[in-house]
């Protein structure tokens, strides 16, 4: 009989699929379909793909086919285990009816978090290709900010991914920092200078007049917008008032700060070169 396996897919996509099954088995609707522990079946998610995709060659009278699960499947475990190291998934228990319980990387649970993480999460939570993305495009300026920066952003994205909101926005403010010390180090070519003036009382304020001073207008227009949103998000985060921080401000705060990244990096010269302020800004 002909086999059928599932397509070549990336492991962004086999967790964008993994999470549609896992929301609908934390449905209500789904409540008692399933033992708890054993909600996600990997088997049967894999077998469904192979059929949604294999529908029409399948369709042959007469003709039977048998599904080969093996093929391509590695970027499902791999979600499935991604989800377990969020505490949204545990593995779950089998019985072979001779030997002691095993665990296993085919039957899952969801935890109590992972239900309470379901109820919260929005429908940016959908789109889990999204955070690669992200990443990627913020550490695609690493070369040029530095490791600080590269370590920090991407923690935000991981902070927001895990719904740790204010978390995120202290690493967005943090990352934030890390460019305008790039951009002033670049700018004086001093590095001792610029970390002894930052680290000092009033450090930050000092620095970010030293990248403010003699910029043409569209730059002074412009650099204020990024660093003073992100710093207030960054401080409100860092207190230990309570803050009003949630979603919005952290998804906000993670677009402001890949803005700033490729604000900086596209104005990287009228940023690191002292001139006079009366020249005609760059075009927008």
């Amino acid at each position: 009989m002909p086999t059928v396996s599932l397509p070549p897919v990336t492991t962004d996509q086999a967790s964008a699929i993994l999470l549609r099954h896992i929301r609908e088995a934390g449905a209500p609707s789904a409540l008692g379909r399933r033992a708890p522990g054993w909600e996600i079946d990997l088997g049967d998610v894999i077998n469904a793909q192979i059929e949604a995709h294999s529908r029409r060659e399948m369709s042959v009278p007469g003709v039977h086919y048998v599904y080969d699960p093996v093929p391509n499947s590695a970027p499902f475990h791999e979600a499935a285990w991604a989800f377990v190291g969020r505490g949204i998934l545990r593995p779950s228990t089998t019985f072979d009816g001779r030997t002691a319980p095993t665990m296993t990387g085919v039957h899952f649970g969801l935890t109590a978090y992972g239900r309470q993480w379901l109820e919260q999460a929005s429908g940016i939570e959908v789109l889990p290709t999204e955070y690669g993305r992200f990443g990627q495009l913020l550490a695609g300026h690493a070369d040029r900010f530095g490791a600080g920066y590269h370590v920090r952003s991407q923690e935000a994205v991981r902070c927001y991914q895990a719904h740790t909101y204010l978390a995120c926005c202290g690493m967005c403010g943090a990352a934030a920092e890390a460019i305008t010390l790039a951009l002033a180090i670049a700018k004086t070519g001093d590095e001792k200078r610029v970390r002894r003036d930052y680290e000092g009382s009033g450090g930050r304020g000092r620095v970010e007049r030293l990248l403010m001073a003699q910029q043409n207008a569209f730059v002074q227009h412009e650099l204020p917008n990024y660093l003073d949103l992100l710093k207030y998000w960054r401080d409100s985060a860092s207190h230990g008032l309570e803050s009003p921080i949630q979603e919005a401000e952290a998804f906000t705060s993670l677009l402001l700060l890949l803005r700033f990244a490729q604000f900086a990096a596209d104005r990287w010269a009228d940023l690191t070169t002292s001139r006079g302020s009366g020249g005609t800004p760059a075009g927008r």
